[in-house]
């Protein structure tokens, strides 16, 4: 029997919600859950024949978390950014999946070499390279914003941290069921915000689009002008 324990602070309640959906549709797999004031473990547990398949699942959520979740309250809490809105949303969204292939190696490779998933000291210990770079990259959002005097401006920085990358994929979007054509895959809206078109829209930027087809879809103004800034757009 291959087993395991995932282990984290219980201030990340976004995080928590996240894994334990994502391990309740992992086929083969069983977790209990205990948990003090402060902290939660979640005991892992499968059948030997799986064990690879269950790790590799195991470390894809914890990549999200640490690459989504995690990087996106990091990033909150250093821009100097009030209210929210959909501009500075693409713009966060661009800075959160940032890097996110070089990253995610890391991350993999930490995971493979833990003996166990304490997702909190990971990331302060293990992983405080990546905040690291965070920070480098913080700063320098923020000093671009203080040049912003409207939302196209932000839309500019945005682009261009998007654009250092290349737009890759092909996108199509029906009745709010993402794939990326490109990649022959569905693509994971994961719930990082209270707002159901911010979640959507860091979906669509996390997958680097050069084109998104439309159909069935209703968003409000600020929805449609967004996208429309960041990618090339059909409707149907």
């Amino acid at each position: 029997m291959w087993s395991n324990v995932i282990s984290i602070d219980k201030m990340y309640d976004r995080e928590i919600d996240y894994i334990l959906g994502r391990l309740q549709s992992t086929k083969d797999l069983s977790y209990a859950v205990e948990e003090s004031k402060n902290r939660l473990w979640i005991y892992l547990a499968g059948i030997c024949d799986r064990q690879e398949e269950l790790e590799d699942e195991v470390q894809s959520i914890l990549d999200v978390v640490f690459l989504s979740f995690i990087k996106l309250r990091f990033f909150l809490n250093k821009l100097h950014i009030r209210s929210m809105t959909h501009a500075k949303c693409a713009l966060i969204c661009s800075i959160v999946h940032f890097d996110r292939e070089f990253e995610s190696g890391i991350v993999t490779k930490t995971l493979k070499s833990a003996l166990d998933y304490n997702v909190d000291g990971l990331m302060n210990f293990r992983l405080c390279a990546l905040s690291e770079g965070w920070q480098e990259l913080a700063d320098l959002a923020n000093r671009l914003l203080e040049g912003c005097n409207n939302e196209a401006d932000i839309y500019d920085i945005a682009t261009f941290i998007t654009g250092s990358e290349g737009k890759l994929n092909q996108l199509v979007l029906n009745h709010n069921r993402l794939r990326n054509l490109t990649c022959h895959k569905s693509v994971e809206v994961v719930k990082l915000f209270d707002q159901d078109e911010y979640n959507l829209l860091s979906a669509i930027i996390r997958e680097k689009p050069s084109e998104i087809l439309i159909e069935g879809c209703h968003f409000t103004p600020p929805m449609n002008a967004t996208l429309k800034k960041i990618v090339r757009v059909i409707e149907k």
